[in-house]
């Protein structure tokens, strides 16, 4: 029977181990794969959101220069001035075309883009033309004030775009308009270049807003149409612009970013469906989750070959294993009880030679102990406080009996003498390996709140928090016991004592727990 038991206690162990071992094996796969792809997903968007950041700093920097160009040529004053002065009759058409023309010509030579210019009267009419003239499917005279960056529209087999800025006099005044016709194919390319994008991904240069949204070029998989998705993107379009999922008119999720161009009402849009985005880091996490799974299952392969014979002997020694645990425990007791006896010893020999203060110590010990209690202590530090109450006044074995037994006053270096057993009492127990603080709670057992203690004046949170329990339980017990130079005085005046003392000469806290413990009858003060 005990056979059968064993080889079924075996396998119980072998089952358990491997499914803990299964289970914390793929917790542990799991817990690092899905941050690795929420990380890698996030890097992804990243990515994307750089990469229009550069394409639209690109087509900033084409726009931009558009109306820097269309600024400059305004900006100069003297075909300025002419046509101001043709403006007021001063010069003849013919005049000022002569004057303003090879000056134009000129400004034509500070882009290789810029294709033509036009300059207008300020009834919208051409008054001096050089290049390629405005073609009307960009601008006529017929359409009012022309815009000062028009849409780009396929002239002639080749991409255009016009730009225009207003000619202002000395004071202010428009006295016209130049017109820019500037080549626009690199525009074009750039939308055109999706290599990055893969078989999904888009850019799409347009203007307006949800309600009236206007694509520019053709797009990737057809005309320069606007679907619902355009649309809500470009009405959705900021300056800063973030990744956003939007759902695609043929189904399935696109990532999509729509930022506006600065000084502009164009918006570049870049859109790829999300399932490319994210697919080799999908492909990536599957095979790291395989390989996860593979190595889990030659690490439970591996356990169970080790555990068969380990626990084949770890059955063998169980018993013995439990009677070292019985004789360690019954060692570690003996040792306690050891402990205990030299402490009780020790405080017997000093009360050997101070009868009047007899037991003084072992009631110290019980009154710290019953306020540590009371205070919340652990288990562990009030063992600690009982056995420094126990031994707190171990000092006291290096002066003479005749001065503590005496029933008269100490004279003042009899005093001070007496006091010194603090310090000798911690220098005694220096030496010994207490698993607590017990020679720091002898030294400051007559510290003060205020400062005015001994040995070392200490004041406050300076001083070790179970010694200001054992001050409290020392002056508690001698007041209310037989003194040599006196008779009890009772728990009364004990009270009364540290009530008033509270908080100068007392620890607020433990005055309040020793009082409690009063009220309440169970202060153990004994006989």
């Amino acid at each position: 029977m005990q056979v059968i038991d064993a080889v079924k206690l075996q396998r119980n162990i072998i089952v358990y181990a491997v499914l803990a071992m299964a289970m914390v094996g793929l917790g542990v796969a799991f817990a690092s794969i899905i941050p690795l792809h929420r990380q890698m997903a996030e890097a992804a968007d990243k990515s994307f959101d750089h990469g229009l950041d550069l394409q639209v700093a690109t087509l900033r920097e084409n726009v931009a220069r558009a109306g820097d160009l269309a600024r400059q040529v305004t900006s100069r004053s003297v075909i300025r001035d002419a046509l101001a002065a043709h403006n007021r009759g001063a010069m003849t058409a013919d005049e000022l075309r002569a004057f303003t023309a090879d000056k134009l010509v000129d400004s034509m030579k500070l882009s290789r883009e810029m294709l033509g210019i036009t300059r207008l009267g300020r009834d919208f009419r051409p008054l001096v033309s050089v290049g390629k003239a405005i073609p009307p499917e960009l601008w006529t005279p017929d359409s009012g004030e022309p815009p000062a960056l028009g849409a780009p529209a396929m002239v002639g087999g080749r991409w255009v775009l016009l730009a225009s800025a207003p000619v202002l006099g000395r004071d202010g005044t428009r006295e016209g308009h130049d017109l820019l016709l500037f080549d626009a194919e690199g525009l074009h390319a750039m939308a055109a270049d999706v290599e990055a994008l893969g078989q999904t991904g888009e850019i799409i240069l347009g203007r307006g807003g949800a309600a009236a949204a206007e694509v520019f070029f053709p797009r990737r998989h057809g005309g320069a149409n606007v679907d619902d998705e355009v649309r809500e993107a470009f009405g959705l379009a900021a300056d800063d612009a973030s990744p956003m999922q939007m759902q695609h008119p043929g189904g399935g999720r696109d990532v999509v970013l729509a930022q506006r161009l600065p000084g502009s009402d164009w918006i570049v849009m870049a859109r790829q469906d999300l399932g490319e985005l994210h697919s080799n880091i999908d492909r990536l996490v599957v095979s790291v989750g395989i390989g996860a799974l593979v190595l889990v299952g030659f690490g439970i392969a591996g356990f169970v070959l080790i555990l068969r014979p380990l626990t084949g002997r770890m059955l063998v020694h169980t018993g013995e294993l439990k009677q070292q645990i019985k004789d360690g425990e019954r060692a570690q007791a003996a040792l306690e009880r050891a402990l205990e006896g030299t402490i009780v010893a020790v405080a017997s020999t000093i009360e050997v030679r101070d009868p009047y203060t007899a037991g003084h110590q072992r009631r110290v010990a019980e009154i710290a102990a019953a306020i540590g209690r009371e205070l919340g202590l652990s288990a562990h530090q009030l063992k600690g406080l009982r056995v420094a109450g126990t031994i707190h006044d171990i000092g006291k074995i290096g002066i003479p009996a005749e001065m503590l037994t005496r029933p008269g006053r100490l004279s003042p270096l009899e005093f001070d003498i007496i006091k010194g057993h603090a310090a000798d009492g911690a220098e005694i127990l220096s030496g010994v390996e207490f698993p607590w603080p017990v020679a720091d709670m002898v030294r400051h057992h007559h510290e003060r709140m205020d400062g005015s203690g001994y040995p070392d004046g200490l004041k406050g949170d300076e001083i070790l928090f179970e010694a200001r329990i054992l001050a409290v339980a020392d002056v508690v017990e001698a007041i209310a016991s037989d003194r040599p130079y006196r008779a009890a005085l009772g728990l009364d005046a004990a009270m009364a004592e540290i009530t008033a003392k509270r908080g100068t000469l007392f620890d607020e806290r433990v005055v309040d727990a020793c009082r409690k413990l009063v009220e309440e009858g169970r202060l153990p003060l004994g006989a």
